[in-house]
């Protein structure tokens, strides 16, 4: 006999325009597989069904955004003087050592079509109630996407490194708001002119635990996260987060650390305001300092997530990354601008940064 949840697992958000996982952002910590697994023991099969499907809604953006990425990154350095000769055999290199451990070349869009694939296998064993064939789907599926997406992260991060070698490590910077500028078109929703902040704390929130999930972080690659909630500022932690910061250990991925051989993958060697003004951040991890920090600032006077990176080799013995969302954007420390490069402006919101421009005074 099956037995299904009152309400189901997932609920309408208006303001995203999708279904989402229900609870709060505490429960949003755990794993979409988890919750999946626990429904199939429960027998409740509709709701591990639901479950399973919203992990391919948790992985879309990861995928798309690193299918265009090394389609984009491989036209900007050909765009600044790398040759075709010198591309083709730096991306001969890479795909060298993205292959599977079979020896077989790696299909990035194969890997996703068999990822979903077993997903819906998957929803077609629930709809059986044949709970222990499910089960070994969803945990196959889960395999597939670890290892696809894994291996497109890589890519990109490879690609990053060709730049930096070819064009110098001061490209980066201008390299990562080329990729952004669409994330950067929307972003504007996030200005307090244009919404409530406590609406775009949740979009925030939301987004970033959805996502986080579908790079799966945390323990185990599961997608885990920690949550947690302070006087001023709601908090998330990663453990390592599942697409830059399992980069910089041993026992996170299928091989070492990607600045170590085979890989060796560069990280900042200076200082530089688009990445903290620290040395040895992976140059993947840059952009979140782009998209979550420097961009908002520039365009509304403050940060929408607040990121505390590991860095390069200290993050080799365990370090996490964590990110903050502040209740009241108004009340973000100096420091974090200066951080960045930026002086933190009297007035926060985009009509007051169009003021100071008119008006010839600037916040950075």
């Amino acid at each position: 006999m099956k037995a299904e949840s009152a309400s189901g697992p997932l609920r309408w958000h208006d303001a995203i325009g999708y279904e989402i996982r229900r609870g709060d952002y505490l429960e949003h910590s755990t794993s979409t597989y988890t919750l999946a697994e626990e429904a199939l023991k429960a027998r409740r099969f509709s709701d591990a069904e639901q479950l399973g499907r919203y992990t391919i809604r948790e992985s879309v953006e990861a995928h798309e955004l690193y299918r265009d990425w090394i389609v984009e990154i491989k036209k900007y350095v050909l765009d600044r003087g790398v040759s075709e000769g010198t591309l083709s055999e730096e991306e001969a290199r890479i795909k060298d050592l993205l292959k599977h451990d079979n020896g077989e070349d790696f299909d990035a869009e194969a890997g996703w079509e068999s990822y979903k694939s077993e997903i819906e296998s998957f929803a077609v064993a629930c709809a059986a109630e044949n709970s222990m064939e499910a089960l070994d789907l969803l945990n196959n599926a889960r395999e597939i996407w670890l290892g696809t997406h894994d291996r497109k992260c890589d890519w990109v991060y490879a690609l990053l490194d060709v730049a930096s070698r070819h064009l110098g490590e001061e490209c980066i910077g201008e390299l990562w708001d080329a990729l952004l500028a669409p994330m950067y078109a929307y972003y504007v929703r996030y200005d307090v002119d244009n919404n409530p902040w406590p609406r775009s704390l949740d979009l925030l929130m939301h987004f970033a635990l959805e996502g986080l999930r579908g790079h799966l972080s945390g323990p185990g690659r599961r997608g885990d996260i920690e949550v947690f909630e302070e006087e001023d500022r709601w908090g998330m932690r990663f453990a390592p987060c599942g697409s830059g910061g399992r980069t910089y250990l041993p026992n996170a991925g299928n091989h070492t650390p990607l600045m170590e051989p085979p890989f060796n993958l560069a990280v900042t060697t200076e200082e530089h305001d688009w990445a903290w003004n620290k040395k040895g951040i992976c140059l993947y991890c840059v952009h979140c300092c782009a998209l979550n920090e420097r961009m908002p600032m520039s365009k509304f006077g403050y940060p929408t997530r607040v990121i505390e990176p590991p860095t390069w080799p200290d993050a080799k013995n365990g370090g996490k990354c964590t990110w903050y969302i502040y209740k009241d954007p108004s009340l973000i420390p100096e420091e974090i601008y200066r951080r960045v490069g930026f002086t933190k402006p009297q007035r926060i919101g985009g009509a007051a940064k169009i003021i100071a421009s008119d008006s010839g005074g600037s916040d950075n």
